[in-house]
This record gives structure tokens, C-alpha cells and sequence, in this order.
């Protein structure tokens, strides 16, 4: 997903200059590889670093680039800028354009991009004041891919086993696949509930998957075996929940059978 985000985007930038019609042949443009970095408070930041050698006979005037992230409803998600005041002629410049996603608010105005695979709709806008003269200002919209971290997630059917007198043991198989660029690292809450609603057993799993691994496992429980009878013949359901310092995901609902 980094390569092509910053394929993409370098190249809109890089076509959007020369469409301005300026020749370019002494001003060099070099993108480099984007870092992704996360921070406490839940957000990733992709940094895209941009090497200008003006070496025209001109400077660049407040060099700006402004990027708007939207996501799959068409909402805004992130609105980021860099300003640059002057490029001068036969300096070389570094900018590093940031571009910050907080994935807690992404998942709550659009949960199913946690589940669902898609492509997140950006809006780039470029601009700068050339020999003092020509002040441009052009955009341009494209895409990019948007992993879900939770792809194909899975809660199977329960296996029951007695393990004592009083008590047997409830399994429930899970299993996804981390399409994000991050990894996941977190504790996945979850709860067995009678027909009625009430609260019977709860469990809790920590998990690490790295980005672009799949994860199998399972979350166990422990019931009395008049409450697992109960489940048997009046039926239940399980609720699960995800919670990480990204974000939170729940609850899945698993009817018991």
C-alpha cells in the first residue's frame, strides 16, 4: 500500500508542475520512500519526503501542498498541509509532507473499512508563485488502497467438551486476515449471554498480528453445565470486542446454536 500511495502520489504532484507549463529541466525533483508511524494517540502518519535542486534562474514562492483524505461514505477524514515560504534559486530543499490518519475516528465514521477492503478517495492541491510572477494553483483527486485489518474476520460455531462435573468448556474458533499497513496488537473481549440476555461467562484474549499476516485462534470459555445445557436447548449468543490503542471494534455477534 506504501509504494503505491507514494507512486501515486508523486507522480499527480511531479504532472501537475510541468502541466503548469514552466520547464523544469533545471529544477530536479526526487521523492523519497514514505516512513508510517504511529502515535499514542491512535493515528498514523504516512511521511512523504519531496528533494527539490532548484537550480533555474528563479525561486519558488510559497510552495504549498494541502492533501484531503476521504473516506468510502465520502466523508473528509483528514485535511493536512505543508507550507514552504521560499525555494531560492540554487538551494536544495527537503519537505516532508505529513500525512495524518486518526484510525480510531476513521473506525468510527466508517467501521466497515475494519472488515472490508476498499479504496480511499484523496484530493491534492499544489501550489507556488514562480519568478515572482505567475502565482499557480491546480488539484487534482485520486486513489489509493485501503487494507482492512480485520479481513474475512470469521466467529465459528462453538465446540463444547465436559472437563469436570460441574463445569464444560466452550471453544470458539476466530480467524481473520491483517490486510493493514500496521500491525495489530490488542485484547479481544468477549462474553457468552443466555436467550435472555443475561450475562453467563466472560473471556479475554491478547493477540499481535503483524501487518499482512492472518491470525487463527480461538476464545475459550468456562461454563456450569446447567448453564452450557441451557444454552443447548434455549439457544444464546456471543458478543466480541476488539480493543487496541488504534481503536475499537464491537461487538460481533455470534448466535449459539
Amino acid at each position: 500500500m506504501l509504494g503505491i500511495a507514494n507512486m501515486i502520489f508523486w507522480i499527480v504532484l511531479i504532472a501537475f508542475i510541468a502541466s503548469a507549463g514552466y520547464s523544469i529541466k533545471d529544477i530536479n525533483f526526487n521523492a523519497g520512500e514514505p516512513t508510517l508511524g504511529a502515535t499514542e494517540d491512535g493515528s498514523l502518519t504516512l511521511t512523504f519526503p519531496l528533494y527539490i535542486d532548484n537550480q533555474g534562474y528563479y525561486g519558488l514562492k510559497a510552495f504549498n501542498i494541502t492533501t484531503t483524505v476521504y473516506g468510502d461514505q465520502g466523508n473528509e477524514v483528514t485535511k493536512t498541509s505543508t507550507f514552504v515560504p521560499t525555494i531560492f534559486k540554487g538551494q536544495t530543499t527537503t519537505i516532508l509532507h505529513n500525512v495524518t490518519l486518526n484510525i480510531k475516528q476513521l473506525a468510527e465514521s466508517n467501521p466497515q473499512l475494519l472488515l472490508n477492503d476498499s479504496n480511499l478517495k484523496a484530493r491534492v492541491a499544489a501550489g507556488f508563485d514562480f519568478a515572482k510572477l505567475m502565482p499557480v494553483q491546480l488539484s487534482t483527486n485520486f486513489t489509493f488502497p485501503w487494507g482492512a485489518p480485520f479481513h474475512n474476520l470469521v466467529l465459528e460455531q462453538p465446540q463444547y467438551s465436559v472437563v469436570s462435573r460441574s463445569n464444560v468448556r466452550v471453544i470458539v474458533p476466530l480467524s481473520f486476515e491483517n490486510h493493514a499497513t500496521f500491525d495489530i496488537a490488542g485484547d479481544v473481549l468477549a462474553g457468552i449471554y443466555d436467550g435472555n440476555g443475561a450475562l453467563l461467562t466472560e473471556s479475554q484474549t491478547s493477540l499481535s498480528v503483524p501487518a499482512g499476516s492472518a491470525f487463527i485462534g480461538e476464545l475459550g470459555f468456562t461454563l456450569p453445565v446447567d448453564a452450557a445445557s441451557q444454552i443447548v436447548t434455549e439457544g444464546g449468543h456471543v458478543e466480541v470486542f476488539f480493543s487496541s490503542p488504534l481503536f475499537e471494534y464491537g461487538p460481533m455477534v455470534i448466535n449459539l446454536e
